[in-house]
């Protein structure tokens, strides 16, 4: 018998050939899972390297931020480091307080990029702020807030700079995020309120901060011009304008009048007997009656109106935009004024009251220059001391020729 025809053989055979496929598989199902595994490993890979990619594109766009708010930054700085010597410069110079503000305004835009601006004067007498200037808000000239009501109010109030988000209960001045008080060596001048930042750097505080400190100085600063133009341009005894100012205010009118066509007119008036009444009562009355005449004057004309001491007890109006007939009724409604008001000692005028006589002439068709129009209204005015006293003419060419 034959090996090959042994079933031992056989089984053997399929044994062997059992064991082959059984290792052929097992192999080959290792190499799959070895397949799988570098595929997966590769693909973990592949996600952290993209999770890496995203990573530093995401550091670098923060960083490109950062390089942009440092940017944004030094600008400021920058313009501040312009604007400052700028306006420092400018503090030197005559400036009005209309053109201070607009500065403080300018250089607040310029540092913080708010779009709320609101600038405070402070009133001692009734210790409140003011609204004087507001950029992008929708507040009016006339806002008044007293010391302690909302962000302003309260930061006049602490002398602190406050943020909205540090009141429990802001009250009127809604558009305001920060306040921050306005002095000079210890006074109170006003407050200045941010609001509606487009653009934050946290800076903001800093930057308003320096604001107030020079808008401290530039406002004292305007105040004594103003004090000092004040003393300059007024009357120390009545506080009426002196002449000096009057023709200046004057030559400016005319040149408007004939810029515009409009009437530009002039009453220029003495008291009857004024040396007869300082003889009778002393010129200590007689200073006090030129006051009460000043202060008559004062409450009884327009704010548009100069009015000035002309010399001694005589006295000039500018009426601007007041033709003939309408300087007329201003003169006639001051000297009835007079006339009838309880001056002291007035029962001792040959009259019985105090009284007085003026003249009207008007730019420029009683003449083409101040000096001349002036000239004839007090040429009016001794026509009607001429023609009884307590009485005022109007200049008419005709009149006077003779």
């Amino acid at each position: 018998m034959e090996i090959t025809d042994s079933p031992l053989l056989t089984t053997i055979l399929i044994i062997t050939l059992s064991v082959a496929v059984t290792a052929l598989i097992a192999f080959l199902s290792g190499k799959k899972a070895g397949i799988q595994q570098n595929k997966m490993i590769r693909l973990e890979a592949e996600k952290n390297y993209n999770k890496n990619v995203i990573m530093e594109e995401s550091r670098n766009k923060d960083l490109q931020r950062e390089i942009e708010n440092v940017k944004r930054e030094n600008e400021k700085y920058i313009n501040f480091l312009i604007k400052v010597p700028e306006m420092v410069k400018k503090l030197s110079t005559d400036l009005t307080f209309d053109e201070i503000v607009s500065s403080i305004i300018r250089l607040t835009k310029i540092l913080t990029d708010a779009q709320a601006i609101e600038l405070y004067m402070f009133n001692g007498e009734t210790n409140s702020l003011e609204l004087v200037s507001a950029f992008g808000s929708n507040k009016k000239q006339k806002i008044i807030i007293k010391c302690g009501e909302g962000v302003v109010g309260k930061a006049a109030e602490s002398r602190m700079m406050l943020s909205r988000t540090a009141l429990h209960h802001p009250g009127v001045d809604d558009n305001i995020d920060i306040a921050a008080p306005i002095f000079f060596k210890d006074r109170l001048i006003g407050a200045i309120g941010l609001g509606n930042i487009k653009t934050s750097s946290g800076n903001e505080k800093r930057f308003i901060a320096m604001v107030a400190d020079l808008a401290g100085v530039f406002l004292q600063n305007c105040e004594y011009l103003e004090t000092a133009r004040e003393k300059a341009y007024t009357d120390p005894l009545t506080g009426l304008y002196n002449r000096r100012y009057f023709f200046e205010r004057a030559i400016e009118a005319s040149q408007k009048a004939l810029n515009y066509n409009f009437p530009l007119s002039f009453f220029i008036f003495d008291i009857d007997h004024f040396k007869k009444y300082n003889d009778l009562n002393g010129h200590t009355e007689g200073d006090h009656l030129l006051k009460e005449l000043s202060r008559l004057l004062k409450d009884h004309s327009r704010g548009m109106d100069v009015i000035a001491r002309y010399g001694g007890e005589e006295f000039i109006a500018l009426l601007q935009d007041t033709d003939k007939d309408g300087a007329i009724k201003y003169a006639e409604k001051i000297r009835k004024l007079i006339e009838n008001y309880p001056f002291r000692h007035k029962e001792k005028q040959p009259s019985g009251y105090v009284s007085v006589s003026g003249g009207v002439a008007t730019f420029p068709i009683d003449g083409d220059t101040i000096d001349t129009v002036v000239r004839h209204a007090d040429e009016a005015l001794y026509s009607a001391k001429r023609s009884g006293r307590n009485k005022v003419t109007k200049y008419e060419p005709f009149q006077f020729s003779a």
